[in-house]
């Protein structure tokens, strides 16, 4: 008998796709398990699934045979195609809040974070886009073509912006950015931008920014679901090893990014940065485009958002008509016209709203699309609680960036001039230590990365397996809850460790005498709190773990459980609710810095600021406090546990098929809420 190893994550069938109709209605042959495949083996007859050389070969959506070597060679270029790519994402976005923040831009330090934010959420928001295009016009291959073509136009214009030396090696805006705000570089007097769009050379940058991050949305949503689509026919432990390969995939990408490239930018100069970024994206373009001869390509299925909006138009239009017959029935039955009503009538039997779609309640709608739709409910209600993490997973590269900069990064030369100042008494001098070494503020984000590229293939075959054999699987609900809670710890604890940033910086009873540490990076002077940078590491940590739990079990929920015909506009629905939370991200940043709470204006990416402690004319409205902002995100991460805690209850998530193995056996149970709805017979389970 078959078990449940053999049953394909995404399809969850027994029978092998070049055997199944497309159709919702009911194959025409015979396709229980056993009737025919069980004897294949000892047919003389050479089974059609296998190719000429005897190996395993899956028939594509072109009906073309694909034998092992081509799947192993289609998923190997996508995989090296999406290190070069997240090589290059995170070569941007790792010293994104450095870049503007630091001369010549010299954003103010709360608009930086917005503008990081905004990148964020253009390229979530943008994966829903991608989906629909790949679903309903090009399909994937060619909207990831697509992509890469936008994404290389808007990334070349980065090197030039990135220019800020003129030939006598004094610092200006790039020649290429408007000339309205260069005054505002100049000095620090100005009065600071009310809006980002103040800033200077804003328009070019969040142009050129959001070109980006549209590309990179609308390859996010479809890269993944195509790697898929290549192992039709492969067990389920295969997919599941191919989801955590992906993302070992991602995060050795982030570190190659995070660790070579940003400290390039942050020690040498963003525009040699940008332009090793721009190569590999270019890489990532031919290596993916190699790969064509081997891919499994499926047709697009049409526009499934169009389909949705029909289901809901149809299933208003007949309520209502099942509502004036219930009013006829009504009106017969006080008039005593018995033997005019059908008992047995639908008008007489509670349906659900979805459900008048439906042709058998009148609709034009086969039952399995809107059951489909129907799904979609407890899809969006997992993917609604979980924008509070999105929030706080943000942060690790906003602003704990902001806080790196105010710690010292030169661990190894401790010879910096300590200044025992008053603020209001005196001007710090500029001190040159930009020759020392120094960590990159980006590489604290490689914690993150490093936790998930180890801990991953542990959980995945030491760790989940034994758990299983315990007694005790790691479901979908489990793995999420715990994510949830590492995540919510980051942090507290980053809101102490800058409470203790504060009091090295504010160490005296003199509320205004500060031991600061004039940090030069590039040209740009960061007063920065006499304690390490390496103080940051428990709260990277903490978000790596809470990753390992929570965002690969979103990934893999969100392509498992979406329905056939609708696995990239899910997808992009996942990520579509990561860029809403950076959105949240962007307004609450803005609401606490206009209504002048903890968020203020100093220098250019002060974090230190006390009303009381600066010159006439320089005088923030008041403090500034981070911690409190840290310590505000964990409450909302706390609300967030709780309310997916509810719907986990509602929909019996803790009940879902666990994505644990044991054995080579997938363990766990399955809920009819999750279990795709299918013609075909189930698998029986040993």
């Amino acid at each position: 008998m078959a078990n449940e190893e053999t049953k394909p994550l995404l399809s969850r069938s027994s029978t092998p796709r070049s055997q199944r109709s497309y159709t919702p209605a009911s194959p025409t042959f015979d396709d229980r398990p056993g009737s025919l495949n069980q004897n294949d083996r000892t047919s003389p007859v050479r089974d059609r699934s296998r190719g000429s050389d005897g190996k395993q070969a899956n028939r594509g959506f072109d009906g073309k045979l694909a034998n092992s070597c081509h799947i192993k060679a289609a998923l190997t270029s996508i995989l090296i195609a999406v290190v070069f790519e997240r090589l290059t994402y995170y070569g941007l976005t790792g010293n994104l809040v450095l870049f503007l923040n630091e001369a010549p831009f010299n954003w103010e330090s709360y608009h930086a974070v917005s503008a990081s934010f905004l990148f964020f959420g253009v390229t979530y928001i943008m994966s829903l886009l991608g989906g629909w295009i790949s679903d309903s016009l090009l399909g994937r291959f060619k909207t990831i073509l697509l992509a890469y073509g936008i994404y290389l136009c808007g990334y070349v214009v980065l090197p030039f912006i990135a220019v800020n030396y003129d030939s006598q090696m004094n610092i200006e805006l790039p020649s290429i950015c408007p000339s309205t705000n260069s005054s505002a570089v100049t000095n620090n007097t100005s009065d600071p931008p009310e809006t980002i769009f103040g800033e200077p050379c804003a328009g070019l940058i969040i142009g050129a920014l959001t070109i980006v991050a549209m590309a990179t949305g609308i390859l996010k949503a479809n890269i993944c679901p195509f790697g898929a689509d290549q192992l039709l026919q492969a067990s389920q432990q295969i997919q599941l090893s191919f989801f955590n390969l992906f993302y070992w995939c991602i995060n050795l990408g982030s570190f190659l990014g995070l660790g070579v490239v940003a400290y390039i930018e942050q020690q040498e100069s963003f525009q040699t940065g940008f332009i090793i970024c721009a190569v590999s994206l270019g890489c990532s373009a031919v290596i993916f485009s190699a790969g064509r001869c081997c891919y499994v390509c499926r047709p697009r299925d049409g526009s499934v958002l169009t389909n949705i909006v029909k289901i809901f138009q149809e299933a208003w239009r007949n309520k209502r008509q099942h509502k004036v017959m219930n009013c006829a029935l009504k009106k017969a039955n006080q008039e005593g016209s018995h033997a005019d009503i059908d008992e047995a009538s639908p008008a007489s039997v509670k349906i659900s709203f979805l459900d008048f779609a439906k042709h058998c309640n009148g609709g034009n709608f086969h039952s399995s699309l809107v059951d489909d739709v129907k799904k979609l409910g407890m899809i969006l209600a997992v993917f609604a609680v979980l924008i509070p993490y999105w929030l706080v997973y943000f942060q690790m590269q906003t602003t704990f960036v902001i806080q790196a900069l105010h710690m010292r990064l030169d661990v190894f030369n401790v010879n910096y001039t300590i200044l025992h100042a008053n603020n209001s008494a005196q001007e710090y001098p500029i001190i040159n230590n930009n020759n020392k070494f120094k960590f990159a503020a980006a590489w604290f984000s490689l914690c993150d990365a490093l936790v998930v590229i180890i801990l991953l293939p542990l959980f995945d075959r030491v760790i989940y397996p034994r758990m299983a054999k315990a007694g005790y699987p790691f479901t979908f609900g489990k793995r999420i809850v715990l994510g949830m809670l590492f995540a919510a710890a980051s942090m507290v604890v980053a809101g102490f460790v800058e409470q203790f940033r504060l009091k090295a910086y504010w160490p005296t009873s003199n509320p205004c005498e500060s031991h600061a540490v004039l940090q030069i990076i590039g040209d740009t002077v960061y007063y920065a709190a006499d304690m390490s940078v390496l103080w940051q590491i428990p709260q990277y940590t903490l978000i790596g773990i809470s990753e390992v739990f929570a965002s690969v079990a979103c990934l893999q929920f969100a392509v498992t459980v979406a329905p056939k015909s609708m696995k990239a506009v899910v997808t992009g629905i996942f990520y579509f609710f990561s860029g809403v939370a950076s959105f949240i991200g962007v307004a609450v940043v803005l609401i606490l810095q206009r209504t002048n709470t903890w968020f203020q204006s100093g220098d250019y990416g002060d974090i230190n600021c006390r009303k009381q402690c600066y010159l006439a004319g320089k005088m923030p409205p008041g403090d500034c406090h981070l911690d409190y902002y840290f310590f505000s995100l964990a409450g909302w991460e706390a609300v967030g546990l709780i309310l997916f805690l509810v719907v986990a209850k509602v929909f019996h998530l803790n009940s879902e098929v666990s994505v644990v193995r044991s054995g080579g056996k997938e363990t766990g149970s399955k809920n009819k809420h999750v279990q795709r709805q299918s013609s075909e017979p189930p698998t029986p389970t040993t």
